[in-house]
């Protein structure tokens, strides 16, 4: 069926539905194992008689237009629930892990100014805030996770800045919150409005990649962890690849940019070389002319002709003589 799906424009779903409604008779679950093991089965025999239309039209699926595959979640989803995991959240603690006991304190005792009517753990512990009638479910659901977390060889950690759930080195940031809902006040002069608890819980991840989970119609949270590891061990896999391209952009940008900053740096240089060479250049077409001149200079003085081959073979940058009231200043300036 999965064959047929991949060739016509159907799913197997739709075409195992189709079979029955014509009534044709198809293999049973487990069959095609058998076979490709090397065992008989019995064949289904096709029914003699059948009432209404007999066939079926079936258009060929184009190239472009792929079979709906189960997502990647999904199927990490449906492996994760396989395995004997943790699952179920209990009805009360039981050997809690150290961070619970420690976040069962301060819940009893901490409050959120922020929040009213919230308890909040202290820095360094489980980042949870929800009213005190939400701190059994909220400490029960995050020992189950953290035992979860950890039985698939993860790391749950509790720091100063917030939770972690690391994978592969990787750390994705968690949080249990209690929702809130804007409500106006009318007894508090400096405030029109504040945030109430409302009673719904949220599991976040909180990283770059966000997620939530939260109590569904036909589903708590607490029967949701399959799908809260399988979304946070997918997230690990995606920020990993992120990275990784992130890491080979970097390479490339820092390739380009060095290439570029060696590339800037030849051309000052080539500019710098040239403008050199047109600046001796008129040096030497100047001094040329100084010679010209004081060759056509009729009966000159001799201390002065001196002079003045001096300047023109000081001028020169190919003699470049020396001259000792001239050190101090630049060639270019009579360019």
């Amino acid at each position: 069926m999965t064959d047929i799906a991949q060739k016509y424009t159907i799913s197997d779903v739709g075409f195992r539905k189709l079979c029955i409604r014509l009534n044709i008779p198809f293999p049973k679950s487990g069959d095609w194992t058998k076979i490709r093991s090397g065992h008989l089965v019995e064949r289904p025999v096709l029914p003699v008689k059948h009432k209404g239309k007999g066939y079926a039209e079936l258009e060929e699926r184009p190239a472009e237009k792929s079979v709906k595959q189960v997502s990647e979640l999904d199927l990490l989803i449906k492996q994760i629930s396989r395995e004997k995991l943790p699952f179920k959240v209990p009805d009360r603690l039981t050997r809690p892990d150290p961070l619970i006991v420690a976040a069962k304190e301060s819940l009893a005792k901490l409050t959120d100014i922020n929040h009213p009517g919230m308890a909040v753990t202290g820095k360094g512990q489980l980042d949870i805030r929800v009213t005190t009638a939400n701190v059994g479910r909220a400490l029960r659901f995050m020992d189950t996770l953290i035992k979860c977390v950890r039985a698939r060889g993860h790391i749950f950690k509790a720091e100063s800045d917030g939770n972690y759930v690391v994978i592969h080195k990787l750390r994705l940031r968690v949080n249990f919150r209690e929702r809130t809902t804007r409500v106006r006040v009318l007894d508090k002069p400096y405030q029109d409005y504040e945030w109430q608890p409302n009673g719904k819980l949220v599991f976040r991840l909180d990283s770059r990649l966000k997620a939530e989970w939260q109590d569904l119609k036909t589903q708590l949270l607490e029967d949701q962890l399959p799908k809260v590891l399988a979304k946070l061990e997918l997230a690990a896999k995606q920020e990993e690849a992120y990275l990784t391209n992130a890491q080979v952009w970097q390479q490339n940008w820092e390739r380009q940019r060095k290439a570029q900053a060696e590339w800037d740096a030849e051309q000052r240089k080539e500019l710098g070389d040239f403008k050199e060479l047109v600046s001796r250049a008129k040096q030497w077409k100047l001094a040329q002319l100084l010679r010209e001149y004081i060759a056509t200079v009729r009966e000159p003085d001799n201390d002065w002709l001196a002079w003045a081959k001096q300047k023109a073979n000081w001028l020169d940058p190919i003699i470049m003589a020396e001259d000792e009231w001239m050190k101090s200043v630049n060639r270019n300036d009579f360019l």
